[in-house]
């Protein structure tokens, strides 16, 4: 699959607004999944670690993301 259609985990699909920090930490993992293909997703998974888990993010590792629906790497950067 060529780069530009690559499809990742939906982690929106199942979205529950209560929980923010679970959110960030899943799309952490979608974003270093996707480094292979965008360059640019080295930052955004760096700082989603961040946010997540502060000063500390360099010890820590992204969240398990289980399979389900799919969506574009271009659709979930939208939602991000």
């Amino acid at each position: 699959v060529s780069c530009n259609k690559m499809n990742v985990t939906n982690i929106f699909a199942d979205y529950k607004s209560d929980n923010n920090m679970e959110i960030l930490c899943k799309a952490a993992t979608i974003a270093r999944e996707g480094q292979s293909c965008h360059r640019y997703l080295e930052g955004i998974y760096h700082n989603l670690l961040s946010l997540v888990w502060g000063s500390r993010a360099g010890h820590k590792k992204p969240c398990p993301v289980a399979a389900g629906s799919t969506t574009s790497l271009k659709n979930f950067l939208k939602e991000l």
